[in-house]
């Protein structure tokens, strides 16, 4: 059975997938996160929530399979259940973090909807592979 880097199993990720606390935790530290890379790149603050079809798209490039059966919002909650179990785990550092967003976002048009979400998959998604 695969485990990643936090030690657990997928059959365990996709039990976090549906636990909503978890889930709505790591909503706002997603939303935190692109907030202040976001604003970085900009040089204005903002703050911006992240989709969750930006998120299943980060998880679809990622190389982390999606649990079985997922629709887009499930697949995103279960990005947002990641990362905030990684942020519990002390996966990842929250400045080194911001500073890896603020890297891939460099050069997007964060301005226009359809480019920004793409921005926002690939950038998650290279975050997903680096940390997870």
């Amino acid at each position: 059975m695969k485990t990643y880097k936090l030690g657990i199993s997928l059959a365990f990720m996709e039990e976090i997938s549906e636990d909503s606390n978890l889930s709505a935790f790591g909503d706002a530290v997603v939303n935190f996160l692109y907030s202040v890379a976001k604003s970085r790149v900009q040089g204005r603050y903002t703050g911006k929530k992240v989709s969750n079809v930006a998120l299943s798209e980060a998880l679809t490039r990622s190389k982390i399979k999606p649990p079985r059966r997922s629709d887009k919002k499930m697949r995103g909650d279960f990005v947002e259940a990641l990362i905030g179990k990684g942020y519990i785990e002390k996966t990842f550092d929250i400045n080194d973090a911001v500073d890896m967003l603020s890297e891939k976002l460099k050069g997007k048009d964060l301005n226009d909807p359809i480019e920004e979400n793409n921005a926002i998959a690939e950038a998650f998604s290279y975050f997903i592979d680096h940390y997870f």
